[in-house]
């Protein structure tokens, strides 16, 4: 049974190549602060490298599509998913952060990440937004 707790994802940037799809039932288990590593100049007030991962484990793949031989490999059992807390990740909706920072340990949850290749700009680079989730009843 799902819950009522339902996000969908934001729109992503003109130019996205959608490389890889995942859709995951998955546990739960930390969120979890990695500090700035203090490696640049910048470090630690404006780097923005510190983040707040969120931390789940894979317990089974329920759909996985890969569009592109540069897309991601499929999510098995046992394999981590991180989500970053922190940072507004293009096509993720706030709403995403929201649900995850109301989930306990244990909680189970159906999640689709998806690997997009984006432009922005001038700026080329991977993102892996949450583009579903939904909490499972226990």
């Amino acid at each position: 049974m799902l819950a009522e707790l339902n996000a969908w994802a934001a729109p992503l940037p003109e130019k996205a190549d959608l490389l890889a799809s995942n859709t995951v039932v998955a546990r739960y288990e930390k969120t979890h602060h990695h500090p700035c590593r203090h490696m640049t100049a910048l470090c630690p007030d404006r780097c923005d490298h510190a983040s707040t991962l969120a931390h789940f484990r894979v317990l089974y793949s329920e759909n996985y599509q890969k569009t592109s031989e540069y897309g991601d490999e499929e999510m098995k059992s046992g394999c981590t998913a991180m989500v970053d807390m922190l940072r507004d990740i293009p096509g993720q909706n706030v709403a995403v952060t929201e649900l995850i920072s109301r989930l306990k340990p244990g909680e189970t949850v159906r999640m689709t990440i998806n690997h997009y290749y984006v432009q922005v700009g001038q700026n080329f680079f991977p993102v892996r937004p949450v583009v579903k989730i939904e909490l499972l009843n226990q």
